[in-house]
């Protein structure tokens, strides 16, 4: 074979592998959940509420940790508009649109549903251990960070029934003493909360708190 031959088919085979290569890449999993982006939106509306674009609940902790996963984090609605009551449907319906005809599934407002679901989902979410109410650590575990999600049994018969998201470090605002990683949430509304609660839980000594990593590939 010519030479100038020789090259262009070794060109041309370059080319075809460098471009299949280049498909192989895109067509690997993707990397969706923005844990960063969740803790920005948490931080936003720790303190005042997305509203009217979001119902506030009598209890808002769930409501408000599903809208920082969702719109902040990306995470995606699972089984929309349907299922309302299934450990695998997590959507609201209405949202956005400033009126009051929402709906959503129970995992969505309801703490223990949304612990259920992200167990139950795939990829979901992966239990990181736990740890008291009473705990003055400064860390949560490692596999904790930005735009996961802390649950909260006080010990009163009720099972989970709070949430948080964990979105930093530093010293809590409204308790200088304390430092360590904290939490955004709602019911009460907290903005940069040390991550056991103690200093704000009366019932701390009968706590046991819930860790739970979302799954960067949701």
């Amino acid at each position: 074979m010519p030479t100038s031959r020789v090259r262009r088919h070794l060109a041309s085979t370059l080319t075809f592998a460098l471009t299949l290569s280049t498909l192989c890449l895109a067509t690997g999993p993707a990397v969706a959940y923005d844990g960063a982006g969740a803790a920005k939106y948490a931080d936003k509306y720790a303190i005042e509420n997305n509203t009217p674009a979001y119902p506030i609940f009598g209890g808002d902790c769930t409501n408000f940790v599903s809208q920082a996963a969702h719109i902040g984090g990306k995470y995606p609605f699972r089984n929309a508009y349907t299922n309302a009551s299934s450990d695998k449907s997590w959507w609201i319906k209405g949202a956005g649109t400033h009126n009051d005809d929402f709906r959503w599934a129970n995992a969505w407002a309801a703490a223990d549903g949304y612990y259920r679901f992200l167990i139950a989902d795939n990829p979901g979410g992966h239990p990181a251990g736990t740890a008291p109410g009473s705990s003055t650590d400064y860390w949560t575990p490692d596999k904790v960070t930005a735009g996961d999600v802390l649950f909260y049994d006080w010990g009163q018969g009720e099972g989970v029934s709070h949430a948080s998201m964990q979105v930093g470090h530093g010293v809590d605002p409204s308790s200088p003493g304390w430092k360590g990683n904290y939490v955004d949430q709602h019911t009460t509304n907290r903005y940069h909360a040390f991550w056991s609660l103690k200093p704000y839980n009366a019932a701390w000594a009968t706590t046991t708190i819930y860790f739970m990593d979302i799954d960067a590939a949701n």
